[in-house]
Parts: C-alpha cells; structure tokens; sequence
C-alpha cells in the first residue's frame, strides 16, 4: 500500500520481532517507524485490528525507546502508548510470559487495540508491518 510518500506491507505470516524486522530488510525496507497521528490512525485502519509489530523497542536499555533507524522516541515526537485508567499504562515491562520482559513494541495485543502500542516479549509470534521510502528503488513486497 503507498501512503504519504511511503510504500506499506502489512505482512500475513506471523513472526518474532526480530525476525520480522529481517523479512522487512530482505524486501529493502524496515519495520514501520511511526511519524505522526495521521500515520498512526493509517496503519490502525489497516491492520484488521489485529496485532502487528513496529519497528521500535528498548533491548539495549530498558525504558530507552529507540526505533530501528535508532532515532529515540523523543527525536521522533509521537507516542501512542496504551493508557490504563487506574492501572499502569504501557510499555509495562511484564515478565510474566518471558522472564526478560517486554522489549519490542506493537500496535495492539491480542485484544486487539491497533490504535495503540504495547510492549510485548518480542519472542511472541505476531505479524508485522514493513516499510520504505516510495523514491527508493526496491524488490517487490
């Protein structure tokens, strides 16, 4: 799917966040960076409300958010976290699933909720979203 000057795939295999983020450089792109509300609201109306990794996570420092191009939260300026009313709002870091925590991030769990992000173990199996720059030459998705 083209959208604002960038090219989509919504994948339907399901894969660990590493290994989603290796399928999306195999097509010449990257998991989705998320840019702005309007990007967010984008992907949201496109996942079928179903649970689909992105490209950011803290596995080098927990708490320090950081997408794949290693652009920080703070540089990028948006943040769609899961906020809780009278309990903790994401990223929580639960290591109940994996003693490790929750290091990857995805729009919606598997609740659903794509209009939001959650921090996950990035071992969990979800599908993905990939994406590049429509001006670069690339292999088809």
């Amino acid at each position: 799917m083209f959208h604002g000057g960038r090219c989509y795939h919504f994948s339907t295999a399901e894969m660990n966040w590493a290994e989603s983020q290796n399928y999306c450089v195999t097509k010449g792109g990257q998991l989705v960076i998320i840019r702005s509300k309007e990007e967010q609201d984008f992907l949201h109306r496109n996942t079928e409300d179903k649970s689909h990794w992105i490209g950011l996570n803290d596995l080098e420092t927990e708490g320090h958010w950081v997408w794949v191009n290693n652009q920080t939260l703070d540089e990028t300026g948006v943040q769609f976290w899961r906020k809780r009313e009278g309990e903790t709002d994401e990223p929580d870091n639960w290591t109940y699933e994996n003693a490790s925590g929750e290091d990857c991030a995805s729009l919606g769990n598997e609740s659903g909720g794509t209009d939001v992000w959650y921090d996950s173990s990035c071992t969990k199996e979800k599908k993905s979203i990939c994406e590049k720059r429509t001006a670069e030459v690339f292999s088809v998705f």
